[in-house]
């Protein structure tokens, strides 16, 4: 997710960007704002989307209520959002309240582990979280 805020005081916008998990983990990763001009957004939004078929745009109360509620919903099982979370979401503004939106799979947290993840880590903060039957997991890249 790639979001830019109008600045008042600049003809730049403030664009931050965020990988987001709400089947499991919340925020993997976050890229403080840095100013850009529409034409610098233009070429950064086409390189940051270059991997998939093209991007939506959504209205900024959905993009909040997508990457606040994906860091609760981890942070309720125990995974902390991306050291750079707090930097990147001034972007944002602060939630109005809880989201709306329901994170998981099926009512439950489903891990689908990443190349830079560890497993055994997350299936136990799992288990600690939620017991051995409140989630799914399948291992998409060998360890």
């Amino acid at each position: 997710m790639l979001v830019a805020a109008d600045s008042a005081r600049s003809a730049k916008a403030q664009v931050a960007g965020f990988l987001l998990d709400v089947w499991c983990l919340g925020v993997k990763n976050a890229l403080p704002p840095e100013p850009m001009t529409p034409s610098q957004l233009a070429a950064h939004r086409h390189a940051y989307f270059s991997a998939f078929e093209g991007h939506v745009q959504v209205p900024a109360e959905l993009a909040r209520a997508l990457v606040f509620g994906a860091a609760d919903y981890a942070h309720e099982l125990g995974f902390a959002p991306e050291a750079d979370f707090d930097a990147a979401a001034v972007v944002l503004d602060e939630p109005a309240g809880p989201s709306p939106i329901r994170f998981g799979r099926d009512g439950k947290p489903f891990y689908v582990n990443g190349p830079y993840d560890d497993p055994d880590a997350i299936v136990r903060t799992l288990r600690h979280a939620v017991g051995d039957d409140g989630f799914h997991y399948t291992l998409a890249f060998p360890e």
